[in-house]
């Protein structure tokens, strides 16, 4: 037998000529698209689901993170713009509740059903979508992507766009273009984890317990010797009621190593390690942990959480020193203050802050492949360090970098289609008009110094 098969030539049709193709439609996507349709572009969004948000609601991440920092008994938002809106929208119906604080940050339960609900009311008929939609290969000449070919019920079909954005997290374009990127630090990343949620507790006893007593039960289980792969867990209240979510799991080759979960080989021993990681947490919680009692597991992401993949070879490289420094260059277009947060060997979670009170600013740079003359990049796959990249990873950093890369298209459509020639100035300036944080310091923070 042959060891590989030959695919015959064939002619595909051109079913979209936009001027912004977004591939993705997890936190970044939604964004971008968003941004660069109401700018007045022509946008197709591409997603492999049935349902946008990605990681918020493929994999069912409980909270919303990355949006606050804190100063005092303060709670100051550092994004605002888009992800602002998503959490307006959420709230009319019941979506999201208020802003949650422990120890030193702050995060957002929300509903990840509603979220698919609003992010579709976001894109409305401004953007051309098509869901149950792979990427399959790309074409390039001339450092430019000209063509993409995807896959869905219908077969093979071409998209032509002038300006595409990869928000796909794992970089899955940029790779396909021959783009230059790194996987984790030398290779490895930090561990994915499978997000379940559970019914039946008894909230009032669950509300009872901070973050440090959970850990600190799971500790002295494990002490005892009850198999728990970590114990420093995030458990979010769901907005409704008697509903947690467990952000628990982690999930490990059996040497320890973390899976590379671009590897599909890997990406299927993960999703099934975490399904029984998931029966053995809520085992563990029914028999140890006040409220969870009669705790029932209801749902398990359709994907498994990943945390890390590729990293993209950017103009600009967001490195830890530029995070923990707070420093907010004059091309910055997003801000967090999430701490570096790293789920690496062992059962515990490396958390370094930042200053009290302290953001940093993303430069646009990094959201600019560094060997592609027509693309940008949102979301978890940006140019980052491994380290800087365990902050920006989140999810409203990446609902910010997504708007960014919306309206930089929007802009490089004046400019020859080339986002590294853009006015940045001209870009903080309509991001500010459309609500969103690029940078400037409130009064209530004061900047780190240089």
């Amino acid at each position: 037998m042959p060891d590989m098969a030959l695919e015959p030539a064939r002619r595909i049709p051109v079913v979209a000529r936009p001027d912004v193709l977004v591939a993705g439609g997890g936190s970044a996507g939604i964004a971008a698209a968003t941004a660069a349709a109401r700018a007045g572009c022509s946008v197709v969004l591409v997603e492999r689901y049935g349902f946008l948000g990605g990681t918020l609601t493929a994999v069912t991440l409980g909270g919303f993170c990355g949006g606050w920092t804190t100063c005092g008994d303060e709670v100051i938002d550092v994004v605002g713009g888009l992800f602002g809106e998503l959490v307006d929208r959420l709230r009319r119906i019941d979506g999201a509740g208020s802003t949650r604080r422990w120890g030193r940050v702050v995060s957002l339960p929300y509903d990840p059903t509603a979220v698919k609900v609003v992010a579709d009311e976001m894109l409305g008929d401004r953007v051309g979508l098509m869901l149950h939609t792979w990427i399959a290969d790309v074409q390039v000449e001339n450092e430019r992507i000209h063509t993409v070919l995807v896959e869905n019920k219908a077969g093979r079909r071409a998209i032509c766009p002038k300006i595409l954005i990869d928000c796909t997290g794992d970089a899955d374009v940029v790779a396909r273009a021959g783009g230059g990127f790194e996987l984790g630090h030398d290779g490895i990343t930090q561990f994915g984890s499978s997000m379940f949620r559970v019914a039946n507790v008894d909230m009032a006893a669950f509300g009872a317990l901070s973050r440090d007593q959970i850990a600190a039960r799971l500790e002295a289980l494990a002490h005892d010797g009850v198999a728990l792969p970590r114990t420093a867990v995030a458990l979010y209240p769901n907005p409704i009621d008697g509903v947690v979510h467990f952000n628990a799991t982690r999930l490990a080759r059996p040497d320890g190593s973390p899976f590379n979960l671009v590897d599909p080989d890997d990406l299927t021993a993960a999703e099934q390690l975490g399904r029984k990681q998931a029966l053995h947490y809520v085992e563990v919680a029914r028999r140890y942990l006040p409220g969870f009692e009669r705790a029932r597991l209801i749902d398990i992401g359709a994907n498994v959480g990943i945390r890390e993949t590729r990293l993209v070879h950017g103009r600009a490289v967001l490195d830890v020193e530029h995070v923990l420094a707070g420093r907010k260059p004059p091309d910055t277009i997003a801000c967090t203050a999430w701490p570096v947060e790293i789920h690496a060997q062992g059962q515990q979670t490396v958390w370094r802050h930042l200053a009290e009170g302290d953001f940093y600013g993303v430069p646009y740079g990094c959201l600019l492949p560094a060997s592609l003359d027509n693309v940008l990049i949102a979301g978890r796959c940006i140019s980052a360090t491994h380290e800087a990249q365990a902050s920006i990873r989140v999810s409203a950093p990446a609902f910010a970098l997504g708007e960014a890369a919306g309206l930089a298209a929007w802009l490089a459509l004046q400019k020859g289609n080339r986002p590294a020639d853009i006015s940045v100035p001209q870009l903080q300036t309509r991001l500010r008009d459309n609500g969103a944080f690029p940078g400037a310091v409130s009064a209530a923070v004061a900047p780190a110094p240089s």
